[in-house]
């Protein structure tokens, strides 16, 4: 059976950067680890039938071997997971959000919130999936060595004779080495593998992040031209589908480079709401709820001197009528400069945990609020016209991996 590939990929509060979102939104709950929920997309079913035919084709028994091979894919796509979850481990360790984890035909993606990592935190995050499956195949080892041992598995031909029969000892040797081509698979230096994080999070100590974005990107394209030749030649379907895959997954890492780019060069006071001047400190709770609950900016004679979030807001509505904005504002906001950019000010919100941050002047005077809503408006902006979908865009649309 083919072996999956995983990714991780950055996603921003309120999904303005999120390629992947509606598609995986699709996906159904299968668990919930450590706060992190677990899904499996739909389309992993497409490969349930060539399963089946697989191992019942290749078996003496056709319906022992079917069931084999549902055991199979069951400790295959467990493997990706504990890769998957590796990654969601590291990433709640530096203090990142993990949406969640979606199990795909192709292999697993975790969606991480957040803005760039340094670049240690990425290689380290990146490490993290193939570093889990190494553990699991060195804890199958004993088993494995010691099959190697009493069946005096010391040739090809022995092996392949194992790995034909359908028994719970092959199983354990084919977990083996799924999960030790799970992780040398994923190692590969080009975009959207592991690998190809860890290439960017190096070149981004020699040269500037986005050139070091381009050149990964740039080999995942060259690895999936040469997956597409590769299995055209050894007539193996799975490797143009995992080629396609790779395809997609940069094409959308470049379509992400070229959004941030632009989005630096979006001055955020162009886009920063009035909001009528934000609420005065000395105002009733209840003001800030008659424009509907939101995150607003608590200003005294034009001077920010606070601001209250919606979250706060909702939770003391019964007794809004009882309470001053002063009362339960956050004087310790972050504030941006109109001149900041789009995109460093959806960092700075990102990092404090807030969907919204006040731009004031140079003395701290009031110039409106920027929120998460706003940042959606500024990205469907920053988008150019298109005639027409990009062939990849099409492809990962049948898919089900994008959104319509």
């Amino acid at each position: 059976m083919p072996i999956p590939m995983n990714e991780w990929c950055a996603v921003s509060a309120g999904d303005a950067y999120d390629s992947w979102g509606s598609g995986v939104n699709r996906a159904w709950h299968i668990a919930t680890v450590r706060g992190v929920a677990v899904r499996l997309h739909p389309t992993l079913l497409l490969i349930v039938p060539w399963v089946l035919w697989h191992w019942s084709d290749r078996s003496v028994d056709p319906l022992r071997g079917a069931l084999f091979g549902v055991f199979v894919l069951g400790a295959v796509f467990a493997s990706v997971a504990g890769h998957e979850l590796a990654h969601a481990i590291v990433a709640h360790r530096f203090g990142l959000a993990v949406r969640d984890i979606t199990l795909l035909p192709i292999g697993g993606l975790t969606r991480i919130e957040q803005g760039p990592l340094p670049p240690r935190r990425e290689a380290a995050i990146a490490l993290a999936g193939p570093a889990m499956n190494l553990l699991l195949a060195l804890a199958l080892s004993p088993i494995v060595l010691g099959l190697v041992v009493v069946r005096d598995l010391t040739t090809i031909e022995a092996l392949a004779r194992l790995l034909a029969e359908t028994s719970v000892t092959s199983l354990l040797v084919f977990t083996a080495i799924s999960n030790l081509l799970l992780a040398f698979l994923n190692l590969i230096p080009a975009f959207p593998m592991d690998g190809g994080r860890l290439l960017r999070a190096w070149l981004s100590t020699l040269a500037e992040r986005s050139r070091a974005t381009r050149i990964s990107v740039g080999a995942g394209y060259v690895v999936a031209f040469l997956s597409l030749l590769l299995g055209a030649w050894l007539r193996d379907p799975t490797l143009p589908v995992a080629g396609l895959f790779l395809g997609i997954a940069a094409f959308l890492e470049q379509r992400t480079l070229l959004l941030e780019r632009a989005l630096q060069r979006l001055p955020v006071g162009q886009f920063a709401v009035w909001d009528g001047g934000g609420v005065h400190p000395d105002e009733p709770l209840a003001h800030a709820l008659q424009g509907g609950p939101r995150d607003v900016a608590v200003v005294a004679d034009g001077i920010v001197v606070g601001m209250l979030w919606r979250e706060t807001v909702l939770r003391h509505a019964h007794v809004a009528h009882l309470l001053r904005a002063a009362d339960v504002m956050d004087r310790s906001f972050v504030a941006v400069s109109p001149e900041t950019s789009v995109y460093e000010a959806h960092r700075r919100m990102l990092a404090g945990g807030h969907p919204a941050v006040p731009v004031v002047d140079p003395g701290n005077r009031y110039r409106g609020v920027f929120t998460s809503d706003r940042l959606t408006h500024v990205y469907r902006y920053v988008q150019a016209p298109r005639r027409g979908a990009a062939p990849w865009v099409l492809v990962a649309r049948a898919l089900g991996l994008l959104g319509r």
